[in-house]
């Protein structure tokens, strides 16, 4: 179900989506959140986020570090980084101030670097 470097954190993992959930609507929160279902609305999150590789999320998501195993159709905006595994895919925008893209990852969408420690002050 989870590969080993997603189990790596799932001891502090505090809100999980299991893979045979599927939301639609928008979700805010903060604390660890690792998603391996589909989700379709906005994510505003203030820690940092997974996306398990059987996750699909269609919408933006704003967070502080994002590791994104699954796909994403929407943009993504990280206050720090955000790691494109190498069966990750993200069709939209992304705002970062570090990106790491894996062998087979894929990013179809404009990458915007900054230098800010506050991404929300760019983006004003």
């Amino acid at each position: 179900m989870f590969s080993e470097k997603e189990s790596k954190s799932m001891d502090r993992i505090e809100t999980l989506i299991g893979e045979q959930c599927n939301i639609v609507g928008n979700l805010s929160g903060e604390g660890l959140i690792k998603i391996d279902g589909s989700v379709e609305g906005d994510l505003t999150w203030q820690d940092d986020i997974i996306l398990g590789s059987s996750a699909l999320y269609k919408g933006n998501i704003t967070c502080r570090n994002a590791t994104l195993f699954g796909r994403v159709r929407g943009n993504v905006i990280c206050d720090e980084s955000l790691i494109i595994e190498s069966t990750g895919k993200v069709s939209g925008d992304i705002t970062v101030k570090n990106i790491i893209i894996k062998e087979g990852g894929c990013l179809d969408g404009k990458c915007t670097m900054v230098v800010s420690k506050n991404i929300n002050e760019i983006l004003d």
